[in-house]
C-alpha cells in the first residue's frame, strides 16, 4: 500500500511538473489565450507549429499559409472563401481572401502597451498588389459598426507598416517617421511595440508603433466607435484576385515565426516579458 502511494505521489508530481513546464513555454512566446480564426475547412488546418529554432527564448510560433488556402466561421455564414453579400462597407461578405490567424480571446479597452517579434525567412516573398498583414488591433462590440479592425500591420510597397481604421472605410498610414523594410526584417527577429489609446474621442486616441525604442509611426485621433477589443497575428490575405489580375505568376506559400506576443497596462510590464 506504501508503495502504491509512493507510485501515485510521482506519478501526480511528474505530471504537475511537465504541466507547468508546458505552461512556462507558452509564457515565453505569449501571456494571452489565442484561438483559430476564420479557420474551419483549410486545406492545412494545423497552421501553427511550435518551434525551437527560430526563438528569442526556448520556443517560438511558426505559422504558415498555404496558396490561397481559405476558410469558413465555426457558427454563422461568414466565409473568406465565399461572398455572403452581407458586409455594407467593403461591398461585400467574405470571398477573395486566405489567412492561418489566430485572436485573442481576451477583450480590451482604454491604454495599452502590446508587443510582436516577426521574424521572416531569407526566402519570404510577398504577394503584393494582395494585401497582407501580419498583426491586427480589433475591436468588437455590439453593432456591425463596431466590429472593424482599426490598425492593420500590413506589407506595404516593401515595407512593413501600420494602416489605421478609425472609421470605417478610412484607411490612413499615420505618420511615418522611419520605415520598417521587409529586405531589412529577413532572417532575423525585429521586435515591435505599439502603445495605443483606444477611444471614441478624437483628442484622446492615439497608436505609436516602435521597433528598438525608436518611434517609426504614429497616429493621433479617433481609434474607435466605443467598443472593445482585441488582437490578431498570423498571415491574413484579402482581395487575391488582384493577383491573378495583375501578376499572372505561382502564388507563393508563406511562412512567419511570431514571439513576444504580450498586451500589459505599462511599459515596465511589458519590458519585463519581452526577450530581447
Amino acid at each position: 500500500m506504501k508503495n502504491f502511494l509512493l507510485i501515485l505521489f510521482l506519478s501526480i508530481f511528474i505530471l504537475g511538473f511537465t504541466d507547468l513546464s508546458k505552461e512556462v513555454n507558452a509564457r515565453e512566446i505569449t501571456n494571452l489565450q489565442w484561438n483559430k480564426s476564420v479557420a474551419r475547412g483549410k486545406k492545412l488546418s494545423k497552421f501553427r507549429e511550435t518551434v525551437t529554432s527560430p526563438a528569442l527564448g526556448k520556443k517560438a510560433w511558426k505559422i504558415t499559409l498555404l496558396p490561397k488556402d481559405c476558410g469558413r466561421d465555426k457558427e454563422g455564414d461568414y466565409s473568406d472563401c465565399k461572398n455572403n453579400g452581407k458586409d455594407a462597407v467593403v461591398g461585400h461578405g467574405g470571398g477573395d481572401r486566405a489567412r492561418s490567424e489566430y485572436s485573442s480571446d481576451k477583450r480590451y479597452t482604454g491604454e495599452k502597451w502590446i508587443s510582436v517579434s516577426i521574424y521572416l525567412p531569407n526566402n519570404f516573398k510577398t504577394v503584393e498588389p494582395v494585401s497582407t498583414s501580419l498583426f491586427q488591433i480589433y475591436e468588437w462590440g455590439k453593432t456591425n459598426q463596431q466590429r472593424h479592425p482599426r490598425m492593420m500591420l500590413r506589407v506595404k510597397r516593401g515595407n512593413l507598416e501600420p494602416r489605421y481604421f478609425a472609421v470605417n472605410g478610412m484607411d490612413s498610414p499615420g505618420v511615418i517617421h522611419k520605415h520598417l523594410k521587409i529586405d531589412d526584417m529577413r532572417g532575423k527577429w525585429t521586435t515591435i511595440i505599439f502603445h495605443a489609446k483606444m477611444a471614441k474621442d478624437p483628442k484622446k486616441g492615439f497608436i505609436k508603433m516602435y521597433v528598438n525604442d525608436v518611434l517609426y509611426n504614429d497616429y493621433e485621433g479617433r481609434t474607435g466607435y466605443g467598443g472593445k477589443f482585441f488582437n490578431k497575428f498570423g498571415i491574413y490575405h484579402s482581395w487575391i484576385s488582384r493577383w491573378r489580375d495583375e501578376v499572372h505568376g505561382e502564388y507563393p506559400t508563406q511562412v512567419v515565426y511570431y514571439d513576444n506576443l504580450f498586451r500589459t497596462s505599462s511599459k515596465e510590464k511589458l519590458q519585463k516579458l519581452i526577450q530581447r
